[in-house]
C-alpha cells in the first residue's frame, strides 16, 4: 500500500464549463440572475459568463468555484470539487427522493462504519508493530476505508436535501463547526502551530525511545 497524488475523477477537465453552465441554469439564490449581473458578482464580464456557459471559454479553478457558488447549487459545487479530486460526486438525484431515505441510508452508513471500525480496532490490538500487512489486512483497511468514504457521501447527501428542501445552507453546518472546534482546539488553525507540535511531538517520542 502506498499514497498516490492523482486526482481521482470521472469528470474531464474539459466539463467544466458543463459545471458552471448546470449551477447558472438550475440556481438556487432566490433570484434569477442573468450573464450580467452574475458576471457583476464574481467581477467578470457578462461576455465572460456567456461563453464559460456555451463552452467557448474554460474557466480556472479559481473562477469556477466562485461561478458556482454565486449561483447556490451545490450540486454543481460537488461535481466542481470532485473535479479536482477534492469530493465524491453528488448521488443521482433519483435515489435521492426524501430526507427521510437520506437519512435513514445515513444511519444505515454510520452503523456500517462502526461495525469496520470495531473489526480494525481488534486486529490493532492484536498485531505486532513489527509485522508486516497481508492481504487480509490491506483487505479490512481498505473496507474500513470505503465505508468511511460513504459515510462521507450520505452525510453530504442530507446536507445537499436540508438545502433543497428546506433552505438549510450547508455553509451553515461548516460555519457552526469550525467555531466549535476551534474553540475546542481540535483543529490547528496557524500552520506554524502545527509544525510547532509536530517537532514537540518528535522530540517527546524521541525521548520516550
Amino acid at each position: 500500500m502506498g499514497n498516490s497524488n492523482v486526482s481521482v475523477s470521472i469528470y474531464s477537465r474539459s466539463r467544466i464549463s458543463d459545471i458552471c453552465e448546470y449551477a447558472f441554469r438550475h440556481q438556487r439564490t432566490g433570484e434569477q440572475m442573468t450573464h450580467e449581473s452574475l458576471g457583476k458578482k464574481i467581477g467578470r464580464s457578462a461576455r465572460w459568463v456567456s461563453d464559460v456557459i456555451n463552452g467557448r471559454a474554460t474557466p480556472m479553478r479559481e473562477d469556477a468555484e466562485a461561478f458556482v457558488q454565486v449561483c447556490g447549487n451545490h450540486r454543481a459545487t460537488r461535481m466542481l470539487k470532485h473535479l479536482y479530486g477534492d469530493a465524491p460526486p453528488p448521488t443521482d438525484p433519483r435515489l435521492m427522493v426524501s430526507l427521510t431515505v437520506a437519512l435513514y441510508n445515513l444511519i444505515k452508513q454510520c452503523e456500517d462504519v462502526i461495525e469496520a471500525a470495531k473489526e480494525t480496532i481488534e486486529w490493532e490490538r492484536s498485531r505486532r508493530p513489527w509485522q508486516p500487512l497481508t492481504e487480509d489486512d490491506e483487505r479490512m483497511l481498505t473496507h474500513l476505508g470505503k465505508q468511511i468514504e460513504d459515510l462521507f457521501q450520505s452525510g453530504d447527501d442530507v446536507h445537499i436535501l436540508m438545502d433543497e428542501r428546506y433552505g438549510i445552507d450547508p455553509v451553515i453546518h461548516q460555519q457552526n463547526w469550525l467555531i466549535e472546534a476551534r474553540a475546542q482546539e481540535i483543529v490547528v488553525s496557524d500552520p506554524r502551530e502545527l509544525m510547532r507540535r509536530e517537532r514537540q511531538e518528535a522530540l517527546l517520542l524521541g525521548a520516550l525511545t
